[in-house]
């Protein structure tokens, strides 16, 4: 006698692993593979004083004919539609975040620009560094007025005197380069230190590690959640499925 049929667990828990696969794989499907402008700051510095002269640079990936470039600070248009945008002498109100585009591009990387009003500032690049990256400071005087005696300082130690102005260089950090540094120097005959800048230094697969969680354990976790979920209604109805069947098949009898 021909069984019943019932669903294959086999199956069913398929068609289920694969559209939990293609949830997954979504936030790289929605990629259109469309090329990402590139921001940059001239000189490198995010840090700058005020008066300073300041360049951001956009290069754009795209065919010629492309429209202008579109300018944002702290996410307000700016009426600027070149590749490069200058500043001859910033103010506080230049501090921020910039970002540029075009109209079929994606928003590049985002770049900080904070303007301070000091005598003296101690200058980086960025903040946070990776391990094996290179780091320069630079000893910046208001005006850029001379400077000497220049001495540079890592969680309150001397790392390096000078007598001239100089930058001081790591060509490549690791965690103990992270924490607090700030420098002192001579204007004319008036000693002046700087604020402190508080550097970390990352290990770069943690760092990969953090990125990808963010990006994609709540949606992992959800999609196991709703599988759970599928699962478990899946048993039920097969064991109902099996029950009825039993209850439906004659068992032969001997004799």
């Amino acid at each position: 006698m021909r069984r019943p049929w019932a669903p294959q667990p086999g199956t069913a828990t398929s068609s289920v692993l694969l559209w939990v696969a293609l949830l997954c794989l979504a936030p790289a499907i929605r990629s259109d593979g469309r090329p990402r402008a590139v921001l940059t700051l001239e000189p490198p510095w995010f840090n700058v004083l005020q008066g300073d002269k300041v360049t951001l640079n956009c290069k754009v990936f795209q065919t010629p004919g492309h429209h202008s470039i579109k300018w944002l600070h702290n996410g307000s248009a700016l009426p600027i539609h070149q590749n490069s945008y200058t500043i001859p002498a910033v103010n506080m109100e230049n501090s921020g975040e910039y970002q540029c585009r075009t109209e079929h591009t994606p928003l590049s990387n985002s770049v900080k620009l904070q303007v301070s009003s000091d005598w003296l500032l101690l200058q980086v690049e960025r903040l946070e560094f990776m391990e094996g990256d290179s780091m320069t400071l630079r000893c910046h005087s208001w005006r850029s007025q001379p400077l000497n005696k220049v001495t540079y300082y890592h969680n309150d130690q001397a790392l390096k005197y000078e007598f001239q102005s100089f930058d001081y260089i790591v060509p490549k950090v690791n965690y103990t380069h992270s924490g607090s540094y700030y420098c002192t120097g001579f204007m004319g005959h008036i000693s002046q230190l700087s604020a402190t800048v508080v550097i970390t230094v990352q290990d770069p697969r943690p760092s990969t590690s953090s990125s990808f969680k963010f990006r994609y354990y709540v949606p992992f976790y959800i999609v196991m959640g709703l599988l759970f979920a599928v699962d478990t209604g899946l048993y039920f109805t097969l064991k109902r499925e099996v029950n009825s069947s039993k209850k439906n098949t004659k068992c032969p009898v001997s004799g």
